[in-house]
């Protein structure tokens, strides 16, 4: 993967995500040229690359400890708490450590708050329970044990039990910090004009009547709640903590946590943006929330070298005032160099949207099972799988891609799909209203959608089957015709025996005009993999002690998700960073 392709993710950003409220879907990108692949390949054979854990214990990534005398030190400050990052977890710890009546002195990078997610996934509590879903409505044993399953049991039970005992009254805490937050009756109701810029829904409210959870393979469970702009809610809430007495300072970044003799953490060294001087900021506890790695090429491939081998771009919008990614693993540096151990397996976000996807994320027809066909012209899958799967099937293809066949049926056949994130399940015949919410529109489509994706060359139209195959550049004709022909009998005759899909979801080409979207490799959204945890924020060193005076939360906190990211609950990670900030305020202000 040259640095060519790696930082092509900014560009993309800036042109894909412009005016999006919220990363709540991921579009496909191109995959890495041959010459690119061999080139790569080569530097890996040679040692001029690090591919991966080489089982040493080094970490090629982790640089030397800086050393900071105290000639270089221009201020010095004395807090109880210090919170290094505000993003979704570091905006609650903040809040939750000020309002236990810590000082405490919160530093971010960049000139505001990072925001760059919408969605939650929560359970119980009274907000909640205004739709029917308060406590008890999901069983704890069924989500938690699916979680442990979706992560191949590489992550620490109690963090996700926890979450599922204390979500719900978190949630209600998080909402009541913004006055004027209103939240909707149900997920596409109408809302009233002085509040559609800053609402709350919840997913799936009612839930379609043709999905029923308990009966998929792969379920997402109706839980979650979506947000039109999570900033504005998180700057409500960190105000709260700047009314606590909180003191909040931008543009200025954790370099450095201080420990005693003991290897207990005493406070921070940090420095404000373009000083070549330090803070020093004496602390009974530090608090390391400052996000993920996605945006350092070397920790990334330490750390997911199938990534970088596959061309997988990134999308991230945490970005400084110079335009600068800042989730580089600063807080991971930092955490190495107290002697915090970082978990072994760690979990890419690349959830598959469906071919074509537009400037907002979604793909063409969502990223619905109907028949996907390879270059090869074959099918490959059973195709009812959600989007995390769907990712892990298309690198296995042939140039890393395929294609996504459905006919002008679909507007009958979209709600039998399932309820889940990127699917598209609702049809309308008219548009949603301007103010919707990005996470609402994944699920709904209509058929300027569709238009406007072929005008834009996003998908493929035809009128016969053989004319849709002869625009396919690259594709086998003649087996795709097979492959075809044979879905239909399968569709008919109401089986797939050869890859058991849901015979509900089997739908015959048969009805033109016929169309094609192009699935490509999706985006890396984030790469999760944090310091050994706990479901109290504490961070483990490398003979699993804890280090004290030192807390985790968001994606630097392990534990919480590896292999793959979890596709049961729509908004995990984010639920999660509100959550166990929460926690990790509390606690660092008890000294717990």
């Amino acid at each position: 993967m040259s640095r060519r392709n790696f930082l092509s993710g900014a560009a993309v950003a800036g042109a894909a995500i412009a005016g999006m409220a919220g990363l709540s879907a991921c579009s496909p990108a191109a995959s890495s040229s041959k010459s690119d692949a061999k080139a790569d390949t080569k530097a890996a054979a040679t040692g001029e690359a690090t591919m991966g854990f080489d089982g040493t214990g080094a970490m090629p990534w982790l640089g030397e400890k800086p050393e900071i005398a105290d000639a270089d030190v221009e201020e010095t400050v004395d807090a109880d708490v210090v919170v290094v990052g505000l993003g979704a977890a570091g905006v609650p710890a903040t809040r939750a450590a000020a309002e236990a009546g810590a000082k405490v002195v919160a530093l971010e990078s960049s000139p505001k708050l990072n925001s760059v997610a919408s969605d939650m996934a929560i359970f119980g509590g009274e907000t909640q329970a205004k739709w029917g879903r308060g406590d008890g409505f999901l069983d704890k044993k069924m989500v938690v044990n699916m979680h442990m399953e979706e992560c191949s049991h590489h992550v620490n039970q109690s963090i996700i039990s926890t979450y599922y005992d204390k979500s719900g009254e978190a949630l209600d805490w998080f909402v009541a910090g913004s006055k004027d937050l209103y939240i909707a009756p149900e997920s596409y109701a109408e809302i009233p004009e002085a509040s559609q810029k800053n609402y709350m829904f919840p997913y799936m409210y009612p839930v379609p009547e043709t999905y029923d959870y308990t009966k998929e393979d792969l379920p997402c469970y109706p839980t979650s709640v979506g947000f039109s702009s999570l900033a504005t809610v998180m700057q409500d809430n960190l105000q709260c903590a700047i009314d606590a007495g909180a003191d909040v300072r931008y543009e200025t970044k954790g370099i450095e946590l201080i420990q005693d003799a003991d290897g207990t953490v005493t406070g921070v060294f940090a420095q404000k943006t373009g000083s070549e001087k330090y803070i020093k900021i004496n602390a009974k506890a530090v608090i390391i929330a400052t996000g993920d790695y996605l945006g350092n090429e070397d920790m990334m491939k330490f750390y997911a070298p199938q990534c970088v081998e596959n061309g997988v771009q990134i999308l991230s919008l945490d970005m400084d005032s110079a335009g600068n990614y800042t989730n580089i693993g600063e807080g991971h540096k930092m955490g190495a160099w107290a002697g915090a151990h970082i978990e072994q397996w760690h979990a890419p976000v690349i959830h598959h949207m469906g071919g074509g996807a537009g400037p907002d994320g979604r793909g063409v027809i969502g990223n619905n099972g109907y028949l996907w066909l390879n270059l090869r012209g074959k099918r490959f899958m059973n195709e009812d799988i959600p989007g995390q799967q769907l990712e892990n099937q298309v690198e296995l293809q042939p140039e890393r891609k395929a294609y996504q066949f459905f006919d002008a049926s679909w507007p009958e056949q979209l709600k039998y799909f399932p309820a889940a994130h990127g699917v598209a399940c609702i049809y309308r015949e008219e548009e949603l209203p301007e103010y919707t919410a990005s996470g609402l529109r994944i699920n709904v489509r209509t058929q300027k959608d569709i238009d406007d994706a072929v005008a834009d060359g996003r998908c493929l139209k035809a009128d016969t089957i053989d004319e849709l195959l002869s625009k396919i550049e690259g594709i086998d004709v003649d087996e795709a015709k097979k492959s075809i022909e044979r879905y239909n009998e399968l569709c008919k005759a109401g089986e797939d025996t050869d890859f058991f899909k849901s015979s509900q979801r089997l739908f015959a080409l048969e009805n033109g005009p016929f169309y094609a979207a192009e699935c490509g490799c999706a985006l890396t959204l984030g790469n999760l993999g944090g310091f050994d945890s706990d479901d109290e924020c504490h961070v483990y060193d490398n003979d699993r002690k804890i280090i004290k005076g030192l807390y985790a939360c968001g994606a630097p906190q392990g534990g919480r998700f590896a292999v793959q990211y979890p596709i049961s609950l729509k908004g995990l990670s984010c639920g999660m960073c509100m959550v166990y900030g929460k926690i990790a305020g509390e606690n660092a202000a008890a000294g717990k």
